[in-house]
């Protein structure tokens, strides 16, 4: 979708005519993580991609984002992903985890200066990641939207168990390891054990996106459909919504859906005056962007 088409808002796009969009390799510690950073005014929202993504998977909505609600955009590829390097100074999967992962975003993001105040988007099992940031960084993670994001409660001990020995025959098979596949394939064990003890945060705002189009076994997109519905009841400050129509990457089959959800979450973390400006410019947004939607379903 041109999302750009004009935003017929010359006022949204000179409101954000200082935005910056840069890229900037970090040293982590033995490697380096690429960002790719729009600077804005506002409060940074952070992307978390599902597994294997790199700095472009959320670029369909970065522009109206930016464009919305001024925000610093911070996306970014995990070790071994896009730009960003692998530590190869060891090879022991323990050392190649989720936690270490999460190690070195916030030596990153603490680098960058962007280690306070913060907003987080995740998809798949950038689910996970956002969960564990959140946990370690209670305070100042100020909201959250989650699309069809990895939870713990989905991955039962016999799934985690049959796929984890499915993937060790088929990298045995393999003439030369994909380290980067590897390690957060096979360290899904550990994933889930170290997700079980680390609950999302009770005080943290969260809006979930929950695909309606999503695994062909009946009884798996059951219990998806009920992980999140258990999630999203456990708080008063969650907010469950089916995405219908939509696969699991809900931000392209549905960008205005993806958008308005990061908008309110985005909004609901200002103070009032700051929101309502925010909101302003969603409004002028919304009337373009549903518009488009029905025009493209003309024949």
């Amino acid at each position: 979708m041109k999302y750009l088409f004009t935003l017929a808002l010359c006022g949204l796009i000179a409101g954000c005519a200082n935005c910056q969009t840069h890229d900037t390799a970090v040293d982590v510690g033995g490697h380096r993580l690429n960002f790719h950073i729009t600077r804005g005014t506002g409060m940074p929202i952070l992307f978390e991609g599902g597994a294997g993504a790199d700095e472009t998977v959320f670029d369909t909505i970065l522009k109206p984002l930016e464009e919305i609600t001024h925000a610093t955009l911070i996306t970014y590829a995990r070790a071994g992903s896009g730009g960003s390097e692998l530590d190869t100074s060891n090879h022991i999967l323990e050392k190649h985890g989720l936690l270490q992962d999460i190690e070195g975003l916030e030596t990153a993001l603490k680098k960058l200066g962007y280690n306070r105040n913060i907003v987080l988007v995740a998809h798949s099992y950038g689910g996970f990641c956002a969960t564990l940031y959140a946990a370690r960084h209670p305070s100042t993670v100020k909201a959250a939207v989650l699309i069809d994001a990895n939870l713990a409660c989905w991955f039962l001990d016999s799934y985690v168990d049959s796929i984890t020995q499915l993937r060790k025959k088929l990298f045995a098979a393999q003439k030369d390891t994909n380290w980067a596949n590897y390690y957060p394939t096979m360290n899904l064990p550990n994933t889930v054990a170290l997700m079980r003890k680390t609950p999302f945060p009770a005080n943290i705002p969260a809006i979930e996106l929950v695909s309606e189009i999503n695994f062909p076994d009946s009884t798996w997109a059951r219990r998806w459909r009920e992980c999140h519905r258990q999630f999203a009841a456990a708080e008063p400050n969650r907010e469950d919504i089916t995405a219908y129509g939509c696969g699991h990457f809900i931000f392209r089959d549905n960008p205005p859906l993806a958008i308005s959800a990061i908008v309110k979450a985005y909004a609901g973390a200002q103070p009032k005056a700051e929101a309502d400006e925010v909101m302003k410019r969603y409004l002028s947004y919304s009337l373009e962007a549903f518009d488009e939607i029905k025009k493209k379903k003309v024949p």
